[in-house]
């Protein structure tokens, strides 16, 4: 049913990378005075900052999400109110999927996407629909995508508009009537388990998107096409494949690997987020992904290669697709710590003189300043709590790694897990302050390596590694570690320190991404339903606006007949649609997809309505109770199951299975087997699953939901 409203890596200075030795030393300015002097025009490339709009993904051509607008500031901010709200998004069965994208503004009409890629078009004034564009993406795609049936954005140039979508195709439309200029097939091999969850990015004369699927087996990849016509212009791989080698980067990167790797696990490498593309010397950063399987000893032998361009920023020539330089900031990653996180351009003063940086606050919970041109290491300091690591060696720009970072012969206790210090969610950098203001993670979890003895499976999970957020449970295992932490932060950070200015209070697990702006506030929103509103140079939190809807996307602001708008979509998603944190909005309130505009003097905020507590079916009767049976019925759900379905009535965005409704109970073979659901993302598993073990997962979860009724809580489980 459709519904609408409802190495870090020592730099390989080898002639071909064209790059230079990283800095031993740097000498700190002060935090209270930042010296930054930084130009705003990174490059030439029309943003729409002079005129109110927003026209590339991260505002300027450096991404800074930084806007002019000063309007609404530190002195009216208790004046602003909602504009409008648009909530008529396209939902496929009754799961609200992640709304994630950063909207786009052009002459008076707001761009954006919702779940499974839809492309709306509406007045940016009132919020009435002109357009709306539905690829009809193929549902079963859901089944390999990581993290939920998300987008992240467009990109637009001129009269047109480019969309990528889960199941790999990029289309260009028009903008004004929406209509289907071109579209391409982006995936090497229809077959394979990739996605695509990012926006594409404009490089000079080409569009540029890479797609997911480290998990499930794939081999990571970023293609630029013509932005006249959808041909393909190159394609860079991240790492090796079976052979014959590409280009020379794969050659290179070849030596950086086990002879012994195992090619049909892909290796991983996805560029799945972040591209930043500078016009002065064309060149498109990309940051590129974890290995698959995630242990780097799984990935061949015992020994730990470096593994290129694995959680890597990659300078790409953009009309080649060579690289220039490259920066790996977790050589042998074995802890899912992704470098495709937002990267920032800048041109600031550093210890006196000027220089063009790109900064990078990836997974591995380090805030990193290099020189662009060149890629050598400025500076590369932790901004979370890090046991994996005590430290970078600027003579080497590698991580010096603590005994703990080893998982290979028992659980540890990691901070970050693996969702990382800072994952997805944009940051944002002022030139008033020259700060950098990161949505932060605190977390730690426990990594163990495991074999399920069923080897590689293609479309399926092949992590070969477990992780589970830390808890109060796990104390005895953080003997000499930092605190266990589950929070979230907002904060003020000073590259040219490498310290904090401020840190916001804590937050529900999960702050969403960030806007700055001239009027010296920054925006962002947060898992709890509020859209918070800091003062940009001491963090002092002058407003809440409670949505009473999760926010994760990024905020935008623009400027429509002298009223400055902010607008920032709404609706909890990605892998915060697996189980709702404590504390979070959709906890309270129906997780629907929005897009929420304010401006001063608007109206209060409409809430959604109350999460009302489903009546209880009944248990079914007649299943196989037998040990042997349960135990491969477990098997197979955790296997297969339990990255969406979440056991024991946890809170979760997907449906619940320990309260099964009749019809779903007796259709479970069509659903599960034969995909009956896969229009609405849930895809069957019947190249995997035999009738034998559907019958046995049906049978394990009425057993369990058995316990439940007795009073077994989430979290205890019973040996079989």
């Amino acid at each position: 049913m459709i519904t609408r409203g409802i190495l870090v890596a020592a730099i390989l200075c080898l002639p071909i990378l064209g790059c230079s030795e990283p800095e031993a030393t740097q000498t700190e300015t002060p935090t209270e005075t930042p010296n930054l002097a930084v130009d705003q025009n990174v490059a030439s490339t029309p943003s729409g900052e002079e005129h109110g709009e927003w026209l590339l993904h991260g505002l300027s051509p450096g991404e800074q999400r930084f806007s002019p607008l000063d309007q609404i500031s530190t002195s009216t901010i208790d004046r602003v109110g909602l504009a409008f709200e648009f909530n008529d998004f396209v939902v496929r069965g009754n799961t609200h999927r992640g709304a994630e994208a950063t909207p786009l503004m052009d002459d008076g009409v707001l761009y954006f996407t919702g779940p499974w890629d839809v492309v709306y078009a509406i007045d940016a004034r009132s919020g009435k629909e002109i357009w709306v564009f539905d690829p009809e993406v193929d549902g079963a795609r859901a089944r390999v995508t990581c993290c939920d049936v998300v987008n992240r954005g467009l990109a637009m140039q001129d009269d047109t508009l480019f969309v990528a979508t889960t199941d790999g195709y990029l289309i260009a439309l028009s903008k004004k009537s929406g209509d289907v200029v071109w579209k391409t097939d982006t995936f090497i091999e229809r077959d394979s388990p990739h996605t695509i969850t990012g926006a594409p990015r404009l490089a000079g004369d080409v569009i540029v998107i890479g797609n997911g699927g480290a998990e499930m087996g794939v081999r990571g990849y970023v293609s630029a096409f013509d932005l006249e016509t959808g041909a393909l212009v190159w394609r860079f791989f991240t790492v090796p494949g079976p052979g014959p080698d590409e280009t020379v980067d794969i050659t290179l990167a070849r030596k950086t690997w086990s002879e012994n790797m195992p090619w049909d696990h892909g290796g991983g490498g996805t560029v799945w987020d972040s591209m930043v593309y500078d016009e002065a010397t064309d060149t498109i950063y990309v940051g590129v992904g974890n290995g698959g399987p995630w242990p780097a000893w799984k990935r061949g032998d015992a020994e730990i290669h470096d593994n290129l361009y694995l959680s890597s920023i990659v300078a790409l020539d953009a009309e080649t697709g060579l690289a220039r330089w490259h920066y790996q900031t977790t050589p042998g990653d074995s802890w899912d710590y992704t470098a495709t996180q937002h990267m920032i351009l800048a041109d600031i003063d550093w210890n006196g003189e000027p220089r063009q940086v790109i900064m990078q606050a990836p997974k591995n919970g380090f805030f990193y300043v290099l020189d662009r041109n060149s890629g050598e290491l400025l500076s590369a300091e932790p901004f979370v709590p890090v046991s994996w690591a005590s430290h970078v060696d600027m003579e080497t720009g590698r991580p010096v790694l603590t005994e703990n970072a080893d998982y290979s012969e028992q659980t540890r206790l990691i901070t970050p897990g693996p969702g990382g210090g800072h994952n997805w969610p944009p940051m944002a950098f002022s030139p008033l302050t020259g700060l950098v203001y990161i949505p932060t993670l605190e977390f730690s979890s426990k990594f163990t390596t495991v074999d399920d003895g069923e080897g590689y499976q293609p479309k399926n999970r092949n992590t070969k590694a477990l992780s589970t957020i830390a808890t109060s449970k796990n104390a005895e295992l953080a003997k000499g570690l930092p605190p266990i932490v589950q929070n979230s932060h907002i904060v003020g950070w000073d590259p040219n320190t490498g310290k904090p200015k401020w840190k916001s209070p804590a937050q529900p697990l999960g702050s969403g991404g960030v806007l700055a702006t001239a009027g010296k506030l920054v925006f962002a929103g947060s898992a709890d339903g509020f859209l918070n509103v800091f003062q940009a140079d001491t963090g002092k939190l002058v407003r809440a606006i409670d949505v009473g809807t999760a926010m994760i996307a990024a905020p935008i602001s623009y400027e429509l007949d002298g009223t400055q708008y902010i607008a920032v979509q709404a609706g909890a998603g990605g892998v915060g649609l697996r189980a709702f944190v404590g504390g979070s909005a959709p906890l309270k309130y129906v997780n629907s997809e929005r897009l929420l505009v304010f401006r001063l003097d608007g109206t209060d905020v409409p809430k959604p309505p109350p999460v009302e507590k489903p009546a209880e079916n009944e248990i079914p009767t007649g299943l196989p109770t037998d040990a042997e049976t349960l135990a491969l019925g477990e098997k197979k759900f955790n296997r297969y199951c339990v990255r969406c379905h979440l056991p024991r009535n946890i809170p979760s965005g997907y449906p619940n299975l320990w309260n099964m409704a009749p019809a779903t109970d007796e259709n479970f073979d069509d659903i599960v087997l034969n995909g009956a659901y896969a229009y609405a993302g849930m895809a069957g598993f019947g190249d995997v699953l035999t009738p034998e073990d559907a019958l046995a997962m049906r049978a394990y979860i009425v057993e369990d939901r058995r316990r439940v009724q007795k009073g077994a809580k989430p979290g205890e489980t019973e040996a079989h």
